[in-house]
């Protein structure tokens, strides 16, 4: 029983790369962007009711009079 030669084994293998690591903005653009929006969100409250509407006087304060006559 002989036994049969093999492949030769290759020196190195090829590995994949490693991804790139993203770039600041990439990394935190959530946090940028929630950040910006609860401090619009609170600008926008705030001024949403610092001068309420002027509010038009009743046309009548008291009831028409009936007694009246012509």
């Amino acid at each position: 029983m002989f036994r049969t030669k093999q492949a030769p084994v290759p020196v190195f293998t090829i590995q994949p790369l490693e991804p790139p690591k993203p770039s600041w903005w990439q990394a935190h653009r959530h946090q940028v962007l929630a950040s910006a929006a609860l401090v619009g969100g609170f600008v926008l409250g705030q001024h949403s009711t610092d001068n309420p509407a002027p509010t038009a006087p009743p046309a009548h304060t008291t009831p028409a009079d009936t007694t009246t006559t012509p």
